[in-house]
């Protein structure tokens, strides 16, 4: 059965990470769709907005690139897609939920087995597409125009939206017209409340959940709801929405903290949480957790993710110039040029190296 489940995973993989051609029809493109909901297409904006740099503060001023461009970035997702792995047992996991199917037993031959196998590990792939990450949008404050012959015909602000059919909420014109007789364009705010009225999407609700304020937040994260977190975000917010930004890199914080990594495993939000580390040069805790579980294959990936992220960094310039370097020594590097816990993660290569060698183990250290 082992094996059946390693074929189909393996037969998935190969149709959309070998060809570049189709891994960007069938992985980019689906990304988004997959969060139609949360994503453009959904709706903000008349146009296109600038988009800045959203995450810590300390780091803000140190990273002014579009974090969506480095991760749609083919290489990156290859690599993201081999870190989240494929767990069908949790992808399929039974949550209780209203119109939910009743498990079915059937008699099966091998060969009909292997084919029932393939088709799920396929239905997975799709349920493990990773919400997009951008950079969060900027405000906006645009004034149309300025009519102070209508001061004082009002006492609040009226809203106008097109409500044409067969407009992509993206391309919505709202309008609002102040009491003082100035028209501008809404801001997202006011955006987001009327759209919700007048195209209500299931899961979203207008205004900001209590769950999502700060203290709320703070119980659920104790309490290890990280995934539930994260769906429910992707639900209510836009993904370039700077509440969408807060609350999941706090759960990454959170899940970083406390080395709850396993908690995303073989979910669509461990790839972004991983990106989000490797962006913001975090990644040394879940480099460790890599290694404890003598993942050698996984603690390679993310070291190549740092340096495709950051290729202007010390350890990728020396990696360069070792053509011939040992999975072991490209993460020595590491750890000894861009580490921020340089110390703790070149303890867990020694425990890693101790492990090895108490086992007699030479394919580890390959």
């Amino acid at each position: 059965m082992a094996a059946s489940m390693k074929c189909a995973w393996a037969r998935c993989l190969s149709t959309i990470l070998l060809n570049s051609t189709k891994h960007r029809c069938q992985i980019s493109q689906p990304l988004y769709a997959s969060c139609s909901n949360i994503s453009g297409d959904s709706g903000e904006g008349g146009t296109d907005q600038t988009r800045q740099e959203a995450g810590p503060a300390d780091d803000t001023k140190k990273h002014r690139r579009d974090p969506g461009k480095a991760f749609t970035d083919v290489r990156v997702q290859k690599i993201l897609l081999r870190l989240t792995g494929l767990d069908l047992d949790k992808v399929y996991e039974y949550r209780a939920a209203k119109g939910a199917g009743v498990a079915k037993v059937a008699l099966m031959s091998d060969q009909q087995l292997k084919k029932v196998y393939e088709s799920a590990s396929y239905k997975a792939l799709r349920k493990l597409q990773m919400p997009p990450v951008l950079g969060a949008r900027e405000p906006i404050d645009e004034v149309l125009s300025e009519d102070p012959e209508l001061e004082g015909l009002n006492t609040s602000k009226l809203v106008f939206i097109d409500i044409s059919q067969r407009v992509p909420l993206k391309k919505r014109t709202i309008v609002v017209r102040e009491p003082n007789g100035t028209l501008r364009k809404a801001s997202w705010e006011e955006r987001d409340v009327t759209l919700q009225k007048y195209f209500p999407q299931s899961g979203r609700k207008i205004g900001l959940p209590r769950m999502f304020q700060q203290d709320n937040l703070e119980c659920m994260l104790d309490d290890g709801k990280h995934e539930y977190i994260l769906n429910r975000a992707c639900s209510q917010f836009e993904i370039d929405d700077p509440e969408y930004i807060r609350v999941t890199q706090r759960t990454y914080e959170h899940i970083d903290g406390n080395g709850k990594f396993e908690d995303l495993r073989s979910t669509r939000h461990f790839g972004p949480m991983i990106f989000y580390f490797t962006y913001y040069k975090k990644i040394d805790k879940l480099l460790v957790a890599f290694l404890e579980e003598e993942s050698l294959e996984d603690s390679l990936d993310l070291v190549k993710l740092y340096h495709i992220v950051h290729p202007s960094c010390k350890s990728a310039e020396k990696v360069a110039s070792m053509p011939d370097a040992t999975p072991l020594e490209i993460i020595r590097a590491f750890a000894e040029m861009d580490a921020t816990q340089k110390s703790l993660v070149q303890q867990a290569i020694q425990t890693y190296e101790k492990e090895c060698d108490s086992t007699g183990s030479t394919q580890l250290r390959r």
